[in-house]
């Protein structure tokens, strides 16, 4: 069997090799707009146009080339389980059950023995246990080593611009630009993993959706305390933990009004030898003053070195730290459709329209008060923080949801071409209290080994 992935970021990477550990006879073609090079939305020359509000998730938060995003912001590993929400749809309910089901094995693809309980803390909060890959494992491209693949051909600064599909909802052939030259490709099968908002944008100029706009949203961000005193609450440590090369993280999540909201802790956030040493090194504000400041803060940098290699966990600097509070966002308003303006490859771009749901604040007050009754419960030295309510946290939050999730069951999602499977966070209904995309590894792992034509 011939197949094409269309992305080599993380969806893309994760399924070459899940792909060639099963059925090493097929032969996959991987194209990739970009190449060794990881570029913004800027330099490899696509375009978004936002509409409403100042939301920099496009612009600032997505990235080309061999390993995708995660290569630039690290991935954290994370799944669904019972406790993430109250009320799932039937679909929900189902993906929820296949995360179950792929859990272990994911884990163990990338050397990690999860064993971690999740902690019901009170009546509506939860812990959950993540995992930050290590530098060199992040980018899954390099981890997976897909250069060295045999069955797998590499074709990089080719995008893909059309989809063709007949009548029997069965794709046809795609459309290749490389070096400002069109060609066309068929094969048995394709996988498109070109990012949430470039799929979504492929398959409405495709005309392989019925709509010409479509809904999404993305989690939304507020500091609301910060701490002084010890990371051990309720008998629970919140530091981050140092495990071979990665970082063993907890966060507190609950739900309201079927919103899920998300408790993180944020370490070093103002950590003065980090500070001026980026200072020194980046922004090249070579001064007396600041060498003098690098050099004073020197002891505190020497603990965070101790703390990581002899501890084994993160030192935080004055025990200070703080709290973020994370809420999903409304569907509602938000939506992507086709601009008439166009980009570098002469490709109709984006037109994105972003805003905060009137409903948030009260969302946010909310959750604010039930994290601020745990602390008091258990004794927290703490201040609030009254900040914004941030859109542009594209960092970490960047997960796009509910872009493609209009299926009944989990069955209707894999069959939604005969051919073709669209895999991005956009197509989950809800982003829980999580990051993502680890969350879409088992529906691959299903697809693979239980509906993909080879498996039967």
């Amino acid at each position: 069997m011939k197949i094409a992935v269309i992305g080599a970021g993380t969806f893309g990477s994760y399924i070459v090799d899940t792909i060639s550990r099963k059925y090493k006879n097929c032969e996959i073609t991987l194209y990739e707009v970009g190449s060794n090079k990881i570029k913004n939305e800027e330099e490899i020359g696509f375009r978004s146009n936002i509409i409403s509000n100042n939301y920099n998730g496009l612009s600032k938060g997505r990235f080309f080339g061999f390993g995708g995003t995660s290569t630039k912001w690290g991935g954290q590993l994370l799944t669904f389980s019972d406790n993430d929400f109250s009320n799932p749809s039937p679909l929900l309910k189902e993906i929820i059950e296949i995360n179950k089901k792929h859990q272990a094995s994911i884990f163990s693809k990338f050397g990690i023995d999860y064993s971690y309980n999740e902690q019901i803390i009170s009546q509506n909060l939860f812990v959950k246990t993540g995992v930050w890959l290590g530098y060199f494992n992040r980018n899954l491209f390099k981890y997976f080593r897909i250069k060295k693949l045999k069955n797998v051909k590499i074709v990089s600064n080719s995008r893909l611009i059309k989809i063709i599909k007949d009548e029997s909802n069965r794709i046809q052939k795609i459309i290749i630009k490389k070096d400002e030259k069109e060609f066309e490709a068929e094969f048995d099968f394709y996988f498109l993993t070109a990012g949430a908002f470039e799929s979504a944008r492929l398959l409405i100029e495709s005309k392989l959706v019925p709509l010409d706009r479509l809904n999404f949203s993305d989690h939304l961000s507020q500091k609301a305390f910060k701490i002084k005193g010890d990371t051990v609450i309720n008998e629970i440590d919140f530091s981050f933990r140092i495990k071979g090369a990665s970082l063993i993280t907890k966060r507190i999540i609950g739900e309201i009004d079927n919103i899920s909201f998300f408790a993180n802790p944020i370490y070093n956030s103002e950590f003065p030898f980090f500070d001026n040493l980026k200072k020194l090194l980046f922004h090249r504000s070579l001064s007396t003053k600041l060498v003098f400041s690098v050099f004073k803060d020197l002891p505190s940098f020497i603990k965070f070195i101790w703390y990581l290699s002899v501890l084994r966990k993160l030192y935080v600097h004055k025990n200070e730290w703080y709290i973020n509070i994370d809420i999903e966002n409304y569907l509602n308003d938000n939506f992507i459709n086709l601009s008439d303006i166009k980009d570098r490859y002469n490709e109709l771009s984006l037109e994105v329209s972003f805003s905060v749901d009137k409903n948030i604040p009260l969302i946010f007050e909310k959750a604010r008060k039930i994290i601020e009754k745990f602390l008091i419960n258990n004794n927290v030295n703490y201040e609030n923080c009254f900040s914004k309510i941030e859109i542009e946290k594209y960092e970490d939050t960047y997960h796009p949801f509910g872009l493609l999730c209009n299926f009944n069951s989990v069955y209707e999602y894999f069959n939604m071409f005969q051919n073709m499977l669209v895999v991005n966070t956009g197509i989950l209904p809800r982003a829980g209290g999580i990051n993502l995309t680890a969350a879409v590894f088992p529906l691959i792992e299903e697809y693979i080994s239980e509906y993909m034509p080879l498996s039967s």
